[in-house]
């Protein structure tokens, strides 16, 4: 130490709940003299969560009002010193220019590179270490660590690595060194003592600033230390986790050690480590020990968060009860609704207005804050219902055209004019980063969202990042593409936090190392298996430990021993912890983190206790288990009396299906379809057919070749357009071909068995009289009707599907009402029903038997139940698998969570 060594004092204080109340008694004495007036004073702390402790704590210690000195971390010193120094946005854009010019890496890279380099080069001016000023000494050291002689990549390495230091070393000073340089002039200017807090060996930045200051006042520093303490609970704690320094023994040995030590544990009822099944049963847990602590009087109660999943969980469920829980950590701004905005309308011009991509940019809440309700919402569903009407999946100016056509769409266009104007905001080709920002916010205006960002928390931090970056980066000359550029500001919204200030509580969640001396009454610590809770791992540009070594960076054990400081400073500080994890990850094991684990296993050999618990059972009542009870609405009020054959087929698949859809008009939006599905399929073979037909009513006497030749002209004719638009539609066309040498060899039968085409796509009604009175419509459209000379007539159902799902339907006849409702609808005369399989080489008929039978008891039990639904009868939600494995009311019954199965007398039959 220089000639000011008697003025620089350290304490090594037990890290433990007294650890600043320690502190402040030894401010308090060395500086009594002073009182009541300590406000010369400067106090230095590593976090400002402490600085409301340590006041508390010297109003104690001085037994007395005092005036408070100043406190303040050595970043708060420094910014109010106007330390500044380049941006690290200035420093990122600078790295990827020199790497895109160079040619190093391939560009998709760049942008990780960039974000490993700066934490090296902040490392590097963190512990003043500096690489040396030769390449070849670089590489020479390189080549010592790896134990590897001539290696071309080390050559590689060393380049790359002293290049880009060597240049930003000559540029403007970085944060670090515009600290340090800051730091420096205030300590010349050090007029009373200084106090520093340390969360364990000081950095080299504030073993400067203390030497500096001790040049000119006393200084005294205060370290936590828990291997000198004398704490029973320190002492176990230093046995499970022993120091570097310590002789290393085995676990079995120090467990021995601790037993003969300590009789009883410390930690029994001071710890619990709880294996929960899932994440429910992990947020489960975690919100069963806060409401038992907060029933208990505790009032700091501390959610750490190592899994964000499971705090989100267990967040909801606090919430839900009224817990409300102040979130120090924030969440990432890239996960905001105002984020998602800025997301949406990037893919909205990366895409060329992607159909999908349009519609969430124009559900957000933010945008069109200058246009009443009124025109938002009608243009939105316009547009929606438009974009499927006409099958548009994408183009800006395409949507306008075709809507500005139609008379009902005004609002729509409306909506599509100002993203346009709001597209032509935006740069065409490449521009420097601050013009992007610019331009972004421009487009922002034009789409009426800033009034809307501006009054919402979240959008605020989102525009003051961009306002920010656009200021650092004005005199930055460098053009990104817009690709580049994206990748660039997706980056900065995933580092950049947002943090909700509008909620105090005494329930704070926070993270590990936000804890380290802090004092609360109990805290659970969630997600502490192997993946979420380990130490911070190395970047991959110099991460060899040799390396590492050899250059003076930190060290996997220096982390390492970090975690198990702050689990150690969490446990002694905090009344009561609780450490939560999920056993199992899908099917695979999730293990509980090596240092809980050796805890758990060196607590069990010493005291009989692993700690390990199960969740213990919620609230009796809070959560039944039962389920919600299966819905069985009754509405005669809103029953229609205009039934399609497709409507009575819900009716009997799924009662509640059909009240959802037919009786509330809850079916599924029309969307707009990228690639044909196997309904477009079948609908396009039914046109190809009603017009070969209609070409052909009879293909008897004609050549195979010919009638083959104009099927497929058709069926090429109908599927040119999707075929168009999307090549691999072709294998759709290929499979019905297949089929057409077969269907024209079977009409040719059917016409030798006598039976002619008679039409296709025959609309038809019938009015059934009901038993109370008035009648219902039955209505229904017939694929095809065949006629032969006397008079008899055959319902035909094209279907393209296996022959062998439609004869298990027709197992059932009583259960498919299709062909049944079409006889029904077509009289008396028709003599023959079937589906007609055109799944393979040659077309299945399978026929319902008795059709006129089928018929007149498919109409009285229609009448019946129609009847029993004016009455009042119920609508359960009973369908089978098979029903609802695809129905789209499956989430509105809620089926999955039914408390009760409806017994088969319950289900409404006749």
């Amino acid at each position: 130490m220089p000639e000011a060594a008697h003025h620089f004092i350290t304490h090594r204080i037990p890290c433990s709940a007294d650890f600043l109340a320690c502190c402040a008694q030894h401010i308090v004495d060395a500086c009594r003299s002073r009182l009541p007036d300590l406000s010369p004073l400067l106090i230095v702390l590593p976090s400002p969560a402490l600085a409301p402790g340590l006041r508390q704590a010297l109003v104690l210690a001085a037994g007395r009002a005092v005036l408070l000195p100043r406190i303040a971390t050595l970043a708060q010193l420094a910014a109010d010193a106007n330390a500044g120094g380049q941006p690290d946005s200035q420093r990122q854009l600078a790295l990827y220019r020199q790497l895109r010019e160079r040619g190093w890496f391939i560009d998709s890279a760049l942008w990780e590179i960039c974000t490993e380099l700066i934490a090296l080069f902040d490392e590097l001016n963190e512990r003043a270490l500096g690489l040396p000023e030769d390449e070849a000494e670089l590489l020479d050291r390189l080549e010592r660590a790896y134990a590897a002689r001539g290696s071309q990549l080390l050559r590689f390495e060393a380049e790359v690595v002293h290049r880009l230091w060597r240049a930003e070393a000559s540029g403007p000073p970085g944060r670090h060194a515009a600290m340090a340089l800051a730091l420096g002039r205030l300590a010349a200017d050090g007029e009373a003592p200084l106090f520093m807090v340390g969360e364990g060996e000081l950095r080299p930045v504030e073993a400067a600033f203390c030497e500096a200051w001790a040049a000119r006042q006393p200084v005294t520093v205060f370290q936590p230390r828990r291997d000198e303490a004398a704490m029973p609970l320190l002492r176990a704690l230093n046995y499970i986790w022993p120091s570097a320094a310590a002789e290393p023994q085995p676990l079995v040995v120090r467990a021995d050690m601790a037993r003969a030590d300590m009789p009883q544990s410390p930690l029994a009822g001071r710890l619990r480590l709880v294996a929960a099944a899932s994440l429910e049963e992990e947020a489960e847990a975690v919100a069963a020990a806060v409401r038992r602590w907060l029933g208990d009087g505790r009032k700091r109660i501390a959610l750490v968060a190592a899994d964000r999943v499971a705090a989100r969980r267990a967040r909801a469920l606090l919430e839900r009860d009224g817990i409300l829980v102040q979130d120090e950590t924030g969440w990432k701004l890239s996960t905001t609704r105002a984020a998602a905005l800025v997301d949406a309308w990037l893919e909205v011009v990366a895409a060329d207005a992607y159909h999908r991509d349009l519609l969430d940019l124009l559900k957000s809440p933010f945008v069109f804050g200058n246009l009443s309700e009124g025109v938002r919402q009608a243009g939105l569903l316009q547009l929606e219902n438009g974009l499927a009407r006409h099958n548009l999946s994408s183009g800006l100016g395409r949507y306008e055209a075709v809507l500005a056509r139609e008379a009902d769409c005004s609002e729509a266009v409306i909506l599509l004019k100002h993203v346009a104007a709001a597209r032509r905001c935006m740069p065409q080709g490449s521009a420097p980063a601050a013009d992007w920002l610019t331009r972004l916010e421009q487009a922002l205006d034009n789409l009426g969202a800033l009034p809307g960002l501006e009054n919402d928390e979240a959008g605020k931090t989102l525009l003051e990042l961009l306002r920010a970056r656009r200021d650092e980066l004005f005199a930055v000359p460098a053009r990104l593409t817009f690709g580049e550029w994206r990748e660039w500001l997706n980056r900065e919204l995933e580092g950049a936090a947002f943090v909700d200030r509008g909620i105090e509580s005494p329930l704070v969640m926070t993270h590990l190392a936000a804890t380290r001396l802090r004092c609360f009454d109990a805290a659970v610590l969630m997600g502490a298996d192997r993946d979420n809770l380990k130490p911070a791992l190395s970047g991959a540009i110099f991460g060899n430990r040799a390396v590492r070594s050899e250059l003076g960076l930190s060290l996997p054990e220096e982390t390492a021993a970090r975690l198990r400081d702050d689990l150690a400073g969490l446990i002694a500080c905090c009344g009561e912890v609780v450490a939560t994890w999920q056993i199992m990850r899908g099917d695979e094991a999730n293990l509980l983190c090596p240092e809980l684990d050796i805890l758990s296993v060196l607590h069990g050999c010493a005291w009989g206790d692993d700690l390990v618990r199960r969740p213990v059972a919620a609230v009796a009542g809070m959560h039944s288990g039962r389920g919600t009870a299966m819905p069985r609405p009754a509405a005669p009020q809103r029953l229609p009396l205009r039934l399609s054959a497709s409507a009575y087929a819900s009716l009997m698949a799924c009662p509640y299906q059909f009240f959802a859809r037919r009786m509330l008009g809850l079916g599924e939006v029309e969307e707009v379809r990228e690639a044909l599905e196997k309904r477009d399929y079948g609908e396009r073979v039914h046109r190809i057919l009603q017009r070969f037909h209609a070409t052909y009513a009879q293909l008897s006497g004609q050549a195979d070749e010919t009638l083959a030749g104009t099927l497929e002209r058709i069926s090429r004719e109908v599927f040119a357009s999707e075929i168009e638009a999307n090549f691999l539609e072709h294998a759709w066309l290929m499979r019905w071909l297949a089929c057409v040498p077969g269907y024209i060899a079977w009409q040719k039968a059917r016409e030798a068995g006598g039976w002619r085409y008679a039409g296709g796509e025959l609309v038809r009604e019938r009015a059934l009289p009901l038993a109370g009175g008035g009648e219902l419509l039955l209505q229904g459209r017939l694929d095809r009707l065949d006629r032969r000379a006397d008079g008899s007539e055959a319902v035909l159902d094209y279907k393209t599907q296996a022959a062998q799902g439609l004869k298990q339907r027709l197992a059932e006849p009583a259960e498919d009402v299709q062909l049944a409702c079409y006889v029904l609808l077509q009289g008396e005369q028709v003599s023959e029903a079937a589906y007609v399989a055109l799944d393979g080489e040659k077309p299945v008929e399978l026929l319902l038997p008795d059709v006129q039978g089928m018929a007149r008891a498919q109409g009285e039990r229609l009448t019946t139940l129609v009847t029993a639904l004016q009455a009042g009868a119920a609508l359960p939600a009973h369908g089978v698998d098979a029903v609802c494995a695809w129905c789209e009311m499956r989430g509105l019954c809620r089926r999955d969570y039914h408390a009760d199965q409806v017994d088969q007398t319950d289900a409404m039959q006749p």
